[in-house]
């Protein structure tokens, strides 16, 4: 049976694809890394890499077990954090995309630490690509997500609804109004949010399907810099309703809809389908949803 340590040297020689290397890094003979690596493809009766003079490379059968034994170590780690502690404490990595961080994951947060003050999150807050990424490696438990989740191999439990609006400045032709044909659009320019997102990915699709062109002057993580620009009259903004609404309550910017191109969407939770659930997992999702469920609805435009 493969060991914990064979493991790891597998991995060191898979993110380095050089025994040599390897070897440095896990301060080993060469010899030795290699050695193990035969142990393995012995053991599971498998080439595990292609041998060239300049580097190896992953066969089909390598890259399953680098998925599994990634799984193997990381839920090793784990269990050797949980015994250091001299507390019980519930671990618990979780992501969160950006309109989510600024506008729910905070409620979430503050009542998941009221009614379970034994688990610490840790919260990464990254674009929709960037945390399926996590999801898919491991590298977080569940993510609050926006945007389109590709992938077959996660869980996607649909959370709360929300909805895309253009946002625009005092002044602009658009203000005042509850929706634009999509034409109008077309010789407009927009700061929109970075590559990646989920925000953009909805819009871009959105416009597509309508068959305009976009100009876009400018990008941004920040839903707040984005919202900013546009109050600076640089160019026409997309965003959440969410995001949008005390700058919209302020009179600083308008929000309306594109005639027949709803961009409605939800918010989801997001988990590995190959990974048990605990019970940090089972008990954050049942916060989030009673938060969503005192939440105020956001009212979705009626188009015609």
């Amino acid at each position: 049976m493969a060991t914990l340590k064979q493991l790891k040297t597998f991995l060191t020689v898979a993110d380095t694809l050089q025994m040599s290397e390897a070897a440095r890094l896990l301060y080993l003979s060469q010899s030795t890394v290699s050695q193990t690596i035969l142990d393995l493809e012995r053991e599971f009766s498998a080439v595990l890499f292609q041998r060239s003079a300049r580097q190896l490379t992953l066969t089909p059968q390598g890259a399953v077990l680098l998925e599994y034994a990634r799984q193997v170590v990381e839920r090793y780690a784990q269990l050797h954090r949980a015994m250091e502690k001299t507390q019980a404490q519930r671990e618990l990595r979780l992501g969160a995309t950006l309109t989510i961080g600024d506008t729910l994951v905070a409620s979430v947060l503050r009542r998941l630490q009221i009614e379970h003050p034994d688990i610490r999150p840790f919260l990464y807050v990254e674009n929709t690509r960037l945390l399926e990424t996590r999801l898919l490696h491991n590298e977080a438990d569940l993510c609050l997500i926006e945007g389109i989740v590709t992938s077959d191999k996660l869980a996607k439990l649909p959370l709360v609804e929300d909805v895309l609006e253009i946002i625009c400045p005092p002044s602009h032709p658009f203000w005042g109004r509850k929706e634009v044909e999509p034409e109008e659009l077309r010789d407009q320019v927009f700061i929109l949010r970075e590559q990646g997102s989920g925000t953009r990915e909805i819009f871009e699709n959105t416009m597509r399907m309508a068959q305009i062109p976009i100009h876009v002057v400018g990008e941004s993580a920040s839903s707040t810099a984005i919202m900013e620009l546009v109050m600076a009259r640089q160019g026409l903004g997309v965003l959440s309703q969410r995001c949008a609404h005390r700058a919209v309550e302020e009179g600083k910017l308008h929000t309306l809809a594109i005639r027949d191109y709803p961009m409605n969407r939800y918010f989801q939770i997001c988990y590995s389908l190959r990974r048990p659930i605990n019970s940090q997992m089972r008990d954050f999702i049942q916060t989030a949803r009673q938060v969503v469920a005192h939440d105020p609805p956001v009212e979705f435009v009626q188009t015609c």
